[in-house]
């Protein structure tokens, strides 16, 4: 099945992923890609609290140059590309190893057929066993298990409770500290269900003390006005805005194709002297220089 993919895929780099055939297996329909209806790998949640396979959603992207695409449960435009969610992707790995043997392989075979690689995460926590899960379920900011998670889109989890006003202008956990825009998530069904499930007891000693959430008034992220440029086909390599607005910088020393590129707000926050590769591995180093793009710049 690799071979033919591969075969497949090459012959079309933006052949419509959504119908390569994936096992589900017992997979259940809640941990399942929501455009795809594949078992959930490199999953990515959206502000919208929604999760998608990586590979479908970059196509998703893809097949939207003039803008973010719309998400297929809300409706709303996807402004921002999110990093995988490594707690979402351990547990997946953890729970369903099984049925999803062989995927790894499929995904790097889609993002190799748009030139790229597959993101770089490991496939467990780095603590063994429910102390590492429990580290990845815990929100930075609250410091205690996320309630109501959401899903930054650095990949981080946050408790509802802990989105200040206005949301979140750069990610809490420092390891990452990219710009974030004031995102302020939705709840994620995907990532209640997935502490419900690892951590039952916690999860509902949670609900007893603190009761429900109302549904917040504030939008998803700041407003991007009319008046700033889009670079349409350039993503940020920070916080994901895709397209990036307004000022863009670009890694000038960087040999890959695609690029390391960044919004104004992770450059300011000196996000390129902090990573190493990219969002897609494209090989940038901390040491690189980093340049203004002229508007009008299409990747």
């Amino acid at each position: 099945i690799t071979t033919a993919l591969h075969v497949y895929l090459r012959c079309n780099a933006m052949a419509d992923i959504k119908d390569i055939k994936v096992p589900k297996g017992d997979v259940p329909e809640d941990f399942c890609c929501a455009a795809s209806g594949r078992p959930l790998y490199y999953p990515v949640v959206t502000d919208q609290g929604v999760a998608y396979c990586y590979s479908v959603l970059f196509e998703m992207f893809m097949s939207s140059p003039m803008g973010a695409p719309k998400c297929v449960v809300t409706g709303e435009p996807i402004t921002f590309f999110p990093n995988v969610c490594p707690a979402l992707h351990h547990f997946m790995l953890d729970v369903y190893k099984k049925d999803l043997k062989g995927r790894k392989q499929i995904e790097e075979t889609i993002m190799a057929s748009h030139g790229l690689k597959v993101p770089s995460i490991m496939d467990a926590p780095d603590e063994d066993g429910d102390d590492g899960f429990m580290e990845e379920f815990t929100c930075p900011v609250s410091k205690a298990l996320a309630f109501e998670p959401c899903c930054l889109s650095s990949g981080t989890l946050v408790s509802a409770r802990s989105i200040p006003p206005g949301g979140f202008k750069k990610d809490p956990n420092r390891l990452v500290a990219c710009a974030l825009h004031g995102q302020a998530p939705k709840k994620s069904n995907v990532l209640e269900l997935m502490i419900r499930t690892k951590f039952p007891s916690q999860y509902k000693a949670l609900e007893s003390k603190h009761g429900s959430l109302e549904p917040s008034s504030q939008p998803t992220c700041r407003d991007f006005g009319a008046d700033e440029h889009m670079h349409l086909g350039l993503g940020c390599d920070g916080c994901g805005l895709w397209p990036i607005c307004g000022v863009a910088y670009e890694d000038v020393d960087c040999r890959s194709n695609t690029g390391f590129h960044l919004c104004a707000a992770c450059f300011d926050l000196g996000y390129h002297k902090r990573v190493l590769g990219g969002r897609f591995n494209q090989g940038h180093m901390p040491k690189n220089t980093m340049c203004i793009m002229c508007e009008g710049t299409f990747a």
